[in-house]
C-alpha cells in the first residue's frame, strides 16, 4: 500500500497514479485509515493538476468498491438517471416510475437539496409519512416487487465518496470535472446498473458555470461511464429558466402527478419523454430498436394514468399518504407577482429564484437546516409571452408576509426580457 504522503507528492508533481494506489486511497479514506487533511490535500492537489481518464475511471470503480455494491438477479434491464442539478428539475421524479411501467428496474439513490438547486429526497419528504432512508436490502426488494424505489445514499454505499465530497466542500475543490464525476458515477455505479442516462445542465442556473465546461462534464462522464462497463448517454439541456411551472418541493411534486396523470407543463413532459426514449433505447435494444418507439411507449403510459398508478404504488410501498400530500394545507402566504414593465417576458433567472426559495425556507444553508416543503414560486404566464406593465406573472407561496415582500422584489429584479430561453435540450453525447 502507498503511503499517503507519497501519493500526496505524486499527485503534487503531476504524476498519474496507478489503479491500485488509487483503490489503496478510496478505501483507507472509507476506513478512516488516511486522516482528513492528507485527503484534503491529495484533493487539492488532484484539482490543480487534473487527473487522467485512466485515472479518474479508476477512482469512479475505487469510491463504487468502498462499500457494497448491488447485485440484481435475472429479470429485466437495470437503469438508473442523474441530473446534475438545477431549479424546479422534478423528473427524477416522474422518469423513474415511467421507466417501471416501461419494463425496466430502477433502483434511484437520490440526494438532497445543494446550494441553490432542489433535491429529489426533499421532494418526495413533502408526501406525509414517505419514507426516504431504506436499508439496502428493503430498496433492493422494492425494486424487484414494484420495479422501482427512490431512496438516500447510505454508509454502505459509495462511503468514500460520503467523505471525499465532504473535504471538497469544504476546502473549494468541488468544480474538478473528474472528481465530479467519480462522485457521481461512483454512486450509481454501486447501484449494480447496467444503463445511466445523464441531465447535464448548462446555463445561468447550472452547477457548473459555463457551457464548455457543462459539455466537457458530460464527455466525461459518458466516456468513464462506458469505460466502467456501463452503457451511457448524456443530454445537455438548459437551465436559464426553471424547468416548468412549479419550484418548491410540495408544489414540484404536485406538478410531477400532473405530468404522470398526462397533464402539466409540456417542458417537463417533453425532457421526461427525451430521457425515458434513450434510457429505453440504451437498456433493451431488443425491445426498443429506436428511440421514436420507446417514446411513443412512454407518452402512452403518461396518458393512460399507468406510470402515475406505478408513482402511487412506490409511495405507498414507501410508507407515503398521497391523499393527505393532496389536502395539504397550503404555504400561509401566496403573493401575486406582477411585471414592473412591458415587453417580452422571458422568464426568471433560475439561478436567482433558486436562492430566493432557499432563503425562504426552501432549501439549506447547512445540512442540518430544516426546510420548508410548502414555500416556492408558481409561474403562471409562459415564458416568451409579451406583458404589459402590472400583468401577474406568477404567485411566491411564503411562510409569512414579510418574506413573500422581500422575495417578490427578489423575483421581479431576476425577470428575463426579450431574449426567449431556447429550447430545453441543447445536444447529446
Amino acid at each position: 500500500m502507498i503511503r499517503p504522503l507519497d501519493l500526496i507528492s505524486a499527485k503534487r508533481d503531476g504524476r498519474e497514479h496507478s489503479e491500485e494506489d488509487l483503490y489503496d486511497f478510496a478505501s483507507s479514506v472509507a476506513s478512516g485509515a488516511i486522516p482528513d487533511y492528507q485527503a484534503a490535500a491529495w484533493l487539492m492537489a488532484a484539482f490543480v493538476n487534473g487527473l487522467t481518464p485512466r485515472e479518474t475511471t479508476a477512482l469512479t470503480l475505487a469510491v463504487r468498491d468502498s462499500g457494497d455494491v448491488l447485485a440484481w438477479g435475472d429479470g429485466p434491464p437495470v437503469a438508473d438517471k442523474h441530473s446534475t442539478g438545477g431549479v424546479g428539475d422534478k423528473v427524477s421524479l416522474i422518469l423513474a416510475p415511467l421507466a417501471a411501467r416501461a419494463g425496466l428496474r430502477v433502483p434511484m439513490i437520490s440526494g438532497r437539496s445543494l446550494g441553490h438547486t432542489g433535491g429529489t429526497l426533499d421532494k418526495l419528504e413533502s408526501i406525509p409519512g414517505m419514507r426516504v432512508v431504506l436499508g439496502l436490502e428493503r430498496f433492493v426488494d422494492l425494486v424487484e416487487r414494484n420495479g422501482v424505489a427512490m431512496s438516500g445514499q447510505t454508509d454502505r454505499l459509495a462511503p468514500a465518496d460520503g467523505k471525499l465530497y465532504a473535504l471538497r466542500d469544504a476546502t473549494a475543490t468541488v468544480p474538478s470535472i473528474p472528481l465530479i464525476c467519480a462522485s457521481i458515477l461512483g454512486k450509481k455505479l454501486a447501484e449494480g446498473v447496467g444503463t445511466l442516462v445523464l441531465d447535464v445542465k448548462e446555463g445561468r442556473g447550472a452547477f457548473l458555470r459555463g457551457e464548455a465546461a457543462s459539455r466537457e462534464l458530460a464527455r466525461m462522464l459518458v466516456e468513464t461511464a462506458r469505460g466502467c462497463g456501463v452503457k451511457a448517454s448524456a443530454l445537455i439541456t438548459s437551465m436559464d429558466v426553471p424547468l416548468g411551472r412549479m419550484a418548491g418541493n410540495a408544489l414540484e411534486v404536485s406538478e410531477s402527478i400532473e405530468v404522470l396523470g398526462g397533464g402539466g407543463p409540456g417542458d417537463v413532459r417533453d425532457l421526461t419523454l427525451d430521457l425515458a426514449s434513450l434510457m429505453l433505447a440504451l437498456a433493451d435494444p431488443g425491445r426498443f430498436p429506436d428511440r421514436a418507439s420507446a417514446r411513443t411507449l412512454c407518452a402512452g403510459y403518461l396518458d393512460d394514468g399507468s406510470a402515475l398508478a406505478r408513482f402511487e404504488t412506490m409511495v405507498e410501498a414507501q410508507g407515503g399518504d398521497l391523499d393527505a400530500f393532496r389536502s395539504l394545507p397550503p404555504a400561509p402566504v401566496r403573493l401575486d407577482v406582477a411585471c414592473d414593465r412591458s415587453g417580452l417576458w422571458c422568464g426568471v433567472d433560475a439561478l436567482r429564484l433558486g436562492e430566493v426559495i432557499r432563503a425562504l425556507g426552501g432549501g439549506r444553508y447547512r445540512m442540518e437546516d430544516p426546510v420548508d416543503p410548502s414555500v416556492g414560486w408558481e409561474g403562471t404566464t409562459i415564458p416568451g409571452t409579451r406583458v404589459n406593465a402590472g400583468e401577474v406573472v406568477g404567485v411566491l407561496h411564503a411562510a409569512g408576509v414579510p418574506e413573500a415582500r422581500d422575495a417578490s422584489r427578489e423575483i421581479v429584479a431576476a425577470f428575463l426580457w426579450d431574449s426567449p430561453a431556447g429550447p430545453v435540450v441543447r445536444g447529446i453525447v
